[in-house]
């Protein structure tokens, strides 16, 4: 099932508001105005990257260049998608169910939905009128204009989402990382799950970004890109977020 959503009717001709509500799933979304940002990291910050981490991880290496890229004025969903607005997309599409969804520790209704892979999470973007980010829409939401590291500055703070550091070792509910927002108000940017991205990484993989509760200080950074062992079933530690392209 298809739904169509004309933002272009709710924003008028005036400047776009700050947040909207998706008429579909009920997620708030916000705005992220078009312009450059910096995207990637410097050869000198990966060598600061592998000193944290303690090693040369070549992962880290696949986020330089640090570019300028453009990207244009979007909205994207405030919060991971839930277990309870993806049971809504379930009961009115009849999709599959992810794995662990009844399980009390991972289906909580405000835990992100997990155990969903691309084509699901797809699935779910079109029911709600939505797309996946792409990596430069995630990256600029995540760390803004001013090159940060993680979604609220430039040093690691572990109180801030749920990293390895947090020592929780699941999932946890949304929005509850105040002091951990991004510069455009979104919550768990870095760390609680890896988040779905449209794109490419190392060739025809593809790529997550944000890591989660699992990764440590290196692997929550805002420029961090991964891909999942398996990429049609995801995993616990995998979920994702909505945006929605503003007409020109």
């Amino acid at each position: 099932m298809e739904n169509q959503w004309d933002i272009s009717l709710e924003l008028g001709s005036g400047p776009p508001p700050d947040s909207v509500i998706c008429p579909l799933d009920g997620a708030e979304m916000v705005l992220v105005p078009q312009g450059p940002f910096l995207m990637g990291i410097t050869e000198e910050e990966l060598r600061q990257i592998f000193v944290l981490d303690q090693r040369q991880n070549p992962v880290f290496a696949t986020e330089i260049p640090a570019r300028t890229v453009h990207v244009k004025t979007f909205y994207i969903d405030r919060y991971p998608v839930t277990n309870f607005q993806y049971r809504k997309f379930v009961e009115e599409t009849g999709h599959r169910e992810p794995g662990l969804w009844r399980h009390p520790s991972w289906g909580q209704p405000m835990q992100p939905v997990v155990f969903v892979g691309w084509a699901d999470a797809r699935a779910y973007a079109k029911w709600a009128g939505k797309s996946l980010p792409t990596e430069a829409q995630w990256e600029k939401t995540g760390r803004g204009t001013d090159g940060r590291l993680w979604a609220w500055g430039h040093e690691f703070l572990p109180d801030r989402c749920n990293s390895r550091e947090y020592g929780l070792e699941r999932t946890s509910e949304i929005g509850i990382f105040d002091k951990g927002m991004s510069p455009f108000g979104c919550y768990d940017m870095c760390g609680n799950v890896w988040e779905m991205c449209e794109g490419k990484w190392l060739g025809e993989h593809l790529p997550m970004r944000g890591g989660c509760f699992l990764g440590s200080a290196t692997f929550v950074r805002v420029t961090c890109r991964w891909t999942p062992e398996d990429p049609d079933n995801g995993a616990h530690w995998l979920g994702f977020r909505c945006v929605k392209e503003i007409p020109d």
